[in-house]
């Protein structure tokens, strides 16, 4: 039987950040509707604990396990190449899950 997307973790990037606050507000509303959110920060403080506290998964290494992926960077030049970085590293660890027809894009 395969596992359902609604029950792999959703990976959220940029989870604890602060400005413009996309993937913190993600995050809420991906865990208000009952999925599991593996949250992505890059240090441990008071906004990863507020994740925690959400119910969250908060991480530093992240895609494995995940079927999805919400990269919530704005587009920049700046972060391109976490754009570029984000997108390879999803479409090597992801593909199990799209030969599964599991993986939905949206």
């Amino acid at each position: 039987m395969m596992k359902s997307t609604h029950d792999s973790p959703i990976l959220v990037t940029g989870a604890a950040g602060a400005i413009g606050a996309i993937g913190r507000n993600l995050a809420a509303m991906l865990l208000a509707k009952g999925h599991n959110v593996r949250a992505l920060v890059r240090r441990e403080d008071e906004r990863a604990d507020a994740l925690r506290r959400l119910g969250a998964e908060v991480v530093h290494r992240a895609i494995e396990g995940c079927a999805r992926i919400y990269f919530g960077m704005s587009v920049s030049a700046l972060y391109l190449e976490a754009t570029v970085n984000t997108a390879a590293v999803a479409r090597h660890h992801l593909a199990p899950c799209r030969q599964r027809r599991a993986l939905r894009r949206i």
